[in-house]
Order: structure tokens, then C-alpha cells, then sequence
């Protein structure tokens, strides 16, 4: 039984679709590993992202391309804005001052013409900023569709690796950049998926719960407060600084 990458509810083996929240989930079934993880293409070849098995080319959308209808339509939907802006401007422009000259030639006022050239140009200006604000959301959900199939396929890395990840594997096996990589895993642990760690080693791990079947190894980095910090250092200094006073008045 496999879990929800979104709210953690339990989910049938091949449910794609969580009954809990709606969200989509992405890949098969893996025969190796056993894991219900998305693709990804490494090195022209299309590899699971929990256990690193070959898998066919049509398993599964690999993660590389999850999101990106999303992506292109919104570099498109932004081209397509600046487009419109433009070209309602231009055409504005010359409706406005022929309009002015029709005006002239009738003994009415140029206004006209120019009052005409303003409508259509901000005409064009509100469907330019329609545009670009589909162009914003498509974007943002390509990011966000992403981001959740990552995810998945963060929580079948942990499975398959005994419930312990570092960034440095997260970024290497989903072909991620250390930075969104690292991003991911500390958005799952603010959520209460995973618990930063430090190891044996002193480097830093994500220990994933309900996927862990070892015990821990690590020591539990608790979350700082800078703050927080501050004001004990600043507390710590004035009590020292009343303590070397009583000394000197002793």
C-alpha cells in the first residue's frame, strides 16, 4: 500500500488518482524495486527513480517532462501577451490617425482620431494583461506539477533506500539541480514528512517517516530560531556583564 504524496493517505498499488485529495500520481509499478515511482531519463536511457532499473520509454511521463505542457504554454501564452500589446498599440496608432485624418477632411475634431487610437490601445492592454496573468498561473502549475511528482518519486527513493536520503542523491537520481533539490526535501520536512539528520559521517540526511525499516543513526538537527539565538547570546552577555560588576564591587 502506498501513500499519497500530498496528504499521505494510503492508496491502492496501481491508483493513480489518491481518493483522499485528488492528486495525480505518476509512474508504474516498478518490478524491481517494488516501488510505484516516476521515470526519468539519465543518460538517453529511461531509468526508475526509486532503484535505478531500466523501464520502457512508455511505463510512464518521465519526470524530466512532467510539467512542461504547463511551462510551454505559459512562455507561449506570455509571447502571445507581448504580441497582442504591441500590435494593439501599432494598430491603434494608425486606426487613430486615420481616423484623425477622416476627421480633419470632415471638419471634426482630430480628438476623434485620437480618442479612438487610446481605446483601441487599452482594449489591447487588458487582454495583454490577461494574457500574461494566464501566462504567470500556467507556469506556477508547471512548477507545481512538478514539484509533486518529484516528491513521489523522493518518497520511492526512500522506500527503496531504507528510508534515508541525502541531497546530493535526490539531486543525482531525478537529474535536479543541488538547489531544488534541496528546496524540495526542506519543504518535506517543514511539513512533517521527513526529519533532518546528522549521520555518523557529519553530513546531513533525511530520515522519511513511515518508510524507515533500520534504526536511526543519526542525531536529530533541531529547527533554529535566529532570533531566538540572538537574544540568548545578548542575555548571556548581560549576565555576564552584571557579574564581573558585583566581582568589582566586591
Amino acid at each position: 500500500m502506498k501513500q499519497c504524496t500530498v496528504c499521505g493517505a494510503p492508496m491502492p498499488p496501481n491508483e493513480l488518482i489518491c481518493g483522499h485529495c485528488g492528486r495525480a500520481h505518476y509512474g508504474a509499478t516498478c518490478e524491481r524495486c517494488g516501488q510505484s515511482a516516476p521515470t526519468v531519463v539519465r543518460g538517453g536511457t529511461v531509468v526508475c527513480s526509486a532503484c535505478g532499473a531500466t523501464r520502457g520509454p512508455l511505463s510512464a511521463v518521465p519526470l524530466n517532462l512532467v510539467g512542461s505542457a504547463h511551462r510551454v504554454g505559459g512562455v507561449l501564452t506570455g509571447v502571445l501577451a507581448w504580441a497582442v500589446l504591441l500590435g494593439g498599440i501599432a494598430f491603434g496608432g494608425i486606426v487613430g490617425v486615420v481616423v484623425a485624418l477622416v476627421a480633419a477632411a470632415l471638419s471634426v475634431s482630430a480628438w476623434v482620431g485620437f480618442g479612438t487610437g487610446v481605446v483601441i490601445g487599452g482594449v489591447a492592454a487588458l487582454a495583454a494583461l490577461l494574457l500574461l496573468s494566464a501566462s504567470r498561473r500556467l507556469q506556477a502549475r508547471g512548477v507545481e506539477v512538478k514539484d509533486s511528482a518529484s516528491e513521489q518519486a523522493i518518497l520511492a527513493m526512500a522506500a527503496a533506500r531504507k528510508g534515508v536520503l541525502t541531497t546530493a542523491e535526490v539531486a543525482h537520481n531525478l537529474q535536479l539541480p543541488l538547489r531544488d533539490a534541496d528546496r524540495l526535501l526542506s519543504s518535506m520536512g517543514e511539513r512533517g514528512r521527513a526529519q533532518l539528520e546528522v549521520n555518523a559521517e557529519g553530513l546531513l540526511q533525511y530520515t522519511f517517516r513511515g518508510v524507515s525499516q533500520d534504526e536511526r543513526t543519526g542525531v536529530r538537527v533541531a529547527p533554529s530560531d535566529p532570533g531566538a539565538e540572538a537574544r540568548a547570546r545578548v542575555d548571556e552577555e548581560f549576565a555576564e556583564m552584571a557579574a564581573k560588576r558585583r566581582e568589582g564591587r566586591l
